[in-house]
């Protein structure tokens, strides 16, 4: 069987969930205190990563914040104690801090904000990982090596002044046989120092490659578009070893998914898909493809694994008009209700109040900042009108009232969004399953089976007609940004286009 689809190139990744932006965002409540928390790990493990923490309107309320990192594994009483958050000056609402993250794997982070109306703990799960080695400076090599040859120098020659002086009598003369001996013991001592420095050498070596064969590798995956009897197919085979090997944790539910895939077209982002892919076998996935188009496209695969380490897979697409048209007998189940797929070209912000229609007649507005510049903090607020101009009635959407997805235009940057931020709640209620989910203005909780919650809009008059999502975009260029909303079971989706200064 001729498979259309082919495995093109390895795109450039930095972090572990998501793709090139490793710093954690999560808004949400610390008991009865509204905080906003930005988590940036460390690129080197051990390391100290930064905490900010914004409690907006406790200025006049809040005493003392603090947090602390809790390893997924930790038992009781096994995580450290808290460190607090200081007052950053200048910014009554800010307050930060730096963790120690020792090891390799999935944190909660354990924010507690303590004040007049009590207090409150809101936890963010955070994926440790290293990202490299950092290189000794080639000066600062040079100089070690020079200060490291003066002492090897002078151990021989404390060596050799010891064995031909230490034994000689008071007003003795050095003779000749103490001249030979203070030589073989310098030889000694040189060879001996010399094999030492090459153990050294040797050592620093083994732990440099253990240091490195740490460093994070995705999980790879060959996506593949397959004819068959009920239409194409989209197949997303593990081919790492380690994952074969058993070596990788099995999956959890993330909004009641043990996969979302992102379809994304390349490299003029005017199609996008949003469907998830259910196993077939211990290594496979597969979902019927979306109604999309041949051509080239890039897929971003968002798992959560049962210690609550997240991570985003990927490969690049190009789909043949052959795999679309043949019908071959593949078994494929139906897609899933919550799958949705979207063509067009994305509102560029640089239009007068930005907005695109939606596929039922609404809506959806850009109402945030349209100047965006890197790693500044910006709220991403988009406003869901009803065909006739009013805010729209909004329905649940896997948990949230809200999914959005953005991504640089050469596919360098690609992250998954919610209300609560960049957080995973499938890593949330792993790590924290008594945790209270982040919710919304404007919206109340219903219980799901996967320990998330549905938001439920009270009314079509209701202010959560408006999502908002806080980010910071990490690279400067050119991005796409995705929003998808349900309304009467139907989920929807607009685009805008955005340009990010340095």
């Amino acid at each position: 069987m001729k498979r259309a689809a082919i495995l093109a190139a390895a795109i450039y990744l930095a972090t572990a969930a998501h793709v090139g932006s490793k710093n954690v965002f999560f808004s949400g409540a610390a008991g009865p205190y509204d905080v906003s928390v930005v988590v940036r790990p460390p690129d080197v493990v051990p390391g100290l990563a930064e905490i900010s923490v914004r409690v907006p309107d406790g200025r006049n309320d809040v005493e003392r914040v603090t947090v602390r990192p809790v390893r997924w594994d930790a038992q009781e009483g096994g995580a450290p104690p808290p460190d607090p958050a200081v007052p950053v000056p200048g910014d009554s609402e800010l307050y930060s801090a730096e963790l120690w993250l020792m090891t390799v794997g999935a944190y909660r982070i354990e924010v507690t904000v303590d004040g007049a109306r009590g207090s409150g703990t809101a936890s963010v799960p955070v994926t440790s990982v290293m990202r490299g080695v950092r290189d000794l400076p080639p000066a600062l090599g040079g100089l070690l090596v020079v200060l490291g040859g003066l002492l090897l120098s002078g151990a021989v020659a404390i060596a050799g002044a010891a064995v031909r002086e230490s034994r000689l009598a008071a007003n003795e003369g050095v003779r000749n046989t103490h001249r030979r001996r203070a030589r073989f013991a310098m030889a000694l001592a040189s060879g001996t120092l010399l094999a030492a420095a090459y153990g050294g050498y040797a050592w620093w070596n083994a732990v440099d490659r253990e240091a490195r064969s740490g460093i994070f590798q995705r999980l790879s995956v060959e996506g593949v578009v397959t004819p068959a009897v009920g239409g194409p197919v989209l197949e997303v085979r593990v081919t790492d070893r380690s994952w074969l090997g058993r070596n990788w944790s099995p999956l959890v539910p993330d909004h009641g998914k043990l996969m979302h895939m992102f379809v994304i077209g390349a490299p003029d982002m005017r199609r996008f898909a949003h469907v998830h892919p259910v196993p077939v076998d211990s290594a496979t996935f597969r979902a019927p493809w979306p109604d999309l188009p041949a051509g080239e496209y890039r897929i971003y695969g968002d798992i959560v694994h049962e210690s609550g380490f997240a991570q985003t897979v990927v490969d690049t697409l190009f789909v043949l008009d052959e795999a679309l048209t043949r019908a071959e007998p593949v078994a494929v189940g139906e897609g899933d209700p919550d799958d949705s797929s979207w063509r067009g070209a994305p509102v560029p912000l640089t239009d007068s109040n930005p907005s695109t229609p939606l596929a039922d007649g609404s809506t959806l507005v850009w109402m945030g900042e349209t100047e965006l510049r890197v790693d500044e903090e910006v709220k991403l607020t988009f406003a869901v009108r009803d065909p006739v101009g009013d805010p729209a009635a909004l329905e649940p959407y896997m948990g949230m009232l809200s999914h959005a997805a953005l991504t640089r235009t050469d596919g360098s940057v690609f992250v998954h969004l919610h209300p609560a931020g960049t957080i995973s709640m499938g890593s949330l209620s792993v790590l924290a399953p008594d945790a209270r989910p982040p919710t919304q203005a404007g919206a109340v909780e219903e219980g799901m089976g996967d320990g998330t919650r549905d938001l439920m809009v009270a009314g079509s008059d209701d202010p959560a007609a408006q999502v908002e999502f806080p980010y910071a975009f990490p690279q400067p260029g050119e991005y796409a940004v995705w929003v998808q909303v349900k309304r009467e079971g139907q989920v929807l989706t607009g685009a805008f286009r955005v340009k990010v200064e340095e």
